[in-house]
């Protein structure tokens, strides 16, 4: 009651008859807004300011014939304005004259498209459209476009603004070309197509659509290079790392930029872990662009690539293992830089100790990096825990603790310490201290680095959901001793100890992680037949489990990378698409599925 009061008080004070008749209207008072608006639009000034509104609400007041009769005075009074054209053609649909109110709208087009190619100004046309839009008539609206474009002779014309109405008619791929039209035209713009393709595009089938979109534009615009950045970008976007070197290479050969494109693919798979196809592209700089400012940037992720290359082939290559350290020896030789040239004396160390069992030439080289006079500097903290390593590798723990507890105090609350913190609660796991243990994952688990509180999370959780029933520990201990002796690479001793757990603690929730460890074990030994056997017991018992996905995955990436068995790959990938949507192995899943099936071999 006090708001009608305060309505009406201002009503009486208002002297606009404009604002009252809007007020009447707004308030659903439409028997007195529109007495007023009939006397406004005597007035034919009036007409603008009351329009809207007015036929609004003849509209909705079912009074098609009054509406008629003041539009056809409208009109006539203002001719050039569009709109109440359009509002004409509303009121037949409203009446059902739907052909009357289609013959309307086309004769608007014709008219203002017309009248605009001889004005030479396609703002009028885009006014059009927009109106058309604004009243949600959005296939005439698509029609004014389409119609300007063709009275200008330019087939890149309002190329955004059609791109915008087929996003809201959700058309994506007419939405896709209307974009590469606008690249076409403004090449300068590349960055702003990307930006809207990453915020539009966003599942694996728009980007799909976008890719065969690509493929198809390229047919007829052979040679521009717009649409090859845009594949590339398209690949990145899908993690198909391969497919973006290919588009990437072909791009600089014709276009001679010092291979920016190569090593930019190169970069990203490499951070994104494809590494067969980073150490590719770094080996086409070195290659085919020996003089690019990029060989020296290349030569080092060349080795870095074709390390974790060679540690992901099983069994590791020993002869291969003993070239990359030659490699690194030359490539620290030749280095201007102090510190990559560290780095790959750091990496010759690691290579030395867990892929050769080399653990007295491992320990020299560290120690004599170590005593380089950098001060405190990422690399010699680095090397410092790596020493630590190998001395728990060497099981001489107590000189590990020390080196950990140096680089904690001297790098805390970094990320550096951090890991120095989350090494030595695997120390303290190893050896059975698991309150000990969970004391320093407590605090981690509050890190800053998201990559160090997960695994902080992920074991203090390991430890959690298998002591809390237990008070003896036994099977912690156990599990604990046998992912040490892994760590030592004790790979033979380790299997017997897990065969022997999993007979002494049937049923035991720790069974499917000893099966997926010793699926790993038997798969770096190159016993791939037994290494899928302890992953089918996974899928076929415990594939409920947090461990599903991983074994459905590593049996996938057996059967493709080490067996080549194609077809086989094919399915387990397929079936970890259906079984396992949410999983984070379905992006490089539905990837490798494709390749292998053959989408990109043309």
């Amino acid at each position: 009651m006090v708001i009608l009061v305060l309505s009406v008080s201002a009503l009486a004070q208002n002297t606009d008859p404009i604002a009252v008749a809007n007020e009447y209207y707004y308030q659903g008072d439409y028997e007195k807004a529109r007495k007023e608006f009939e006397n406004l639009i005597r007035n034919k000034r009036n007409i603008p300011l009351v329009h809207d509104n007015y036929v609004n609400l003849l509209i909705r007041e079912k009074e098609f014939d009054v509406a008629k009769k003041y539009i056809d005075k409208a009109i006539k009074t203002y001719p050039k304005n569009f709109t109440y054209s359009i509002d004409l053609g509303i009121v037949y649909e409203g009446q059902g004259e739907i052909q009357k109110a289609q013959s309307t709208y086309e004769e608007v087009i014709q008219r203002v498209t017309t009248e605009s190619a001889n004005e030479n100004n396609s703002n009028k046309v885009r006014i059009l459209a927009q109106v058309f839009y604004e009243k949600n008539l959005r296939d005439y609206s698509l029609a004014t476009y389409q119609q300007g474009r063709e009275r200008f002779g330019r087939m890149d014309l309002y190329a955004l603004e059609l791109a915008n109405v087929y996003r809201v008619l959700n058309q994506k791929q007419k939405m896709i070309g209307e974009y590469l039209n606008f690249a076409k035209a403004q090449p300068g713009n590349i960055n702003y197509i990307k930006n809207s393709f990453q915020r539009l595009l966003t599942e694996p089938k728009d980007l799909d659509t976008l890719e065969i979109t690509l493929y198809d534009v390229m047919q007829t615009e052979v040679g521009n290079p717009i649409f090859n950045d845009l594949l590339i970008w398209t690949h990145l976007q899908q993690k198909n790392f391969s497919a973006a070197l290919r588009q990437a290479r072909a791009l600089d050969r014709r276009t001679q930029n010092d291979g920016k494109n190569i090593i930019n693919v190169g970069m990203i798979a490499f951070r994104n872990e494809d590494y067969r196809t980073a150490d590719k592209a770094f080996a086409y700089i070195i290659e085919d662009f020996s003089e690019s400012p990029n060989v020296r940037l290349a030569s080092r992720y060349a080795l870095l690539a074709r390390e974790e290359v060679i540690k992901s082939t099983y069994p590791v290559d020993r002869a291969a293992v003993k070239n990359l350290i030659a490699d690194y020896n030359t490539y620290r030789l030749e280095s201007r830089d102090i510190y990559a040239a560290m780095e790959s004396q750091r990496r010759v160390a690691l290579l030395q100790a867990f892929q050769l069992n080399e653990i007295d030439s491992a320990i020299v080289t560290l120690t004599e990096l170590i005593q380089q006079p950098v001060g405190k500097h990422r690399v010699i903290a680095e090397s410092k825990m790596d020493l630590a390593d190998i001395y728990l590798l060497n099981e001489q723990p107590w000189e590990s603790i020390l080196l950990y507890g140096q680089v904690e105090r001297q790098f805390k609350d970094e990320p550096l310490g951090y890991t120095a913190k989350l090494k030595s609660a695997k120390l303290s796991y190893y050896k059975g201290e698991f309150e000990l243990a969970q004391g320093h994952l407590d605090v981690l688990k509050l890190a800053t680095s998201r990559e160090i509180a997960n695994d902080a999370l992920e074991l203090s959780i390991l430890i959690k959901n298998n002591t809390v029933f237990d008070s003896t520990d036994i099977a912690m201990q156990r599990y604990a001793n046998i992912e040490l002796m892994l760590f030592q690479n004790q790979k033979t001793e380790a299997l017997a100890a897990i065969d022997s757990m999993i007979i002494d603690f049937d049923g035991h929730t720790l069974i499917d992680e000893l099966l997926m460890l010793k699926a790993q074990t038997l798969r770096e030994l190159g016993d791939f037949e037994n290494a899928l056997a302890s992953l089918e017991i996974i899928n076929t018992s415990y594939y409920y489990d947090i461990l599903g996905d991983d074994a459905y995955f590593m049996a996938a990436q057996i059967l493709d990378r080490d067996l080549n068995r194609t077809e086989e790959a094919m399915e387990r990938y397929e079936q970890l698409l259906t079984k396992f949507p949410g999983s984070i192995f379905v992006s490089e899943s539905r990837q490798r599925f494709r390749e292998l099936r053959g989408d990109f071999n043309n």
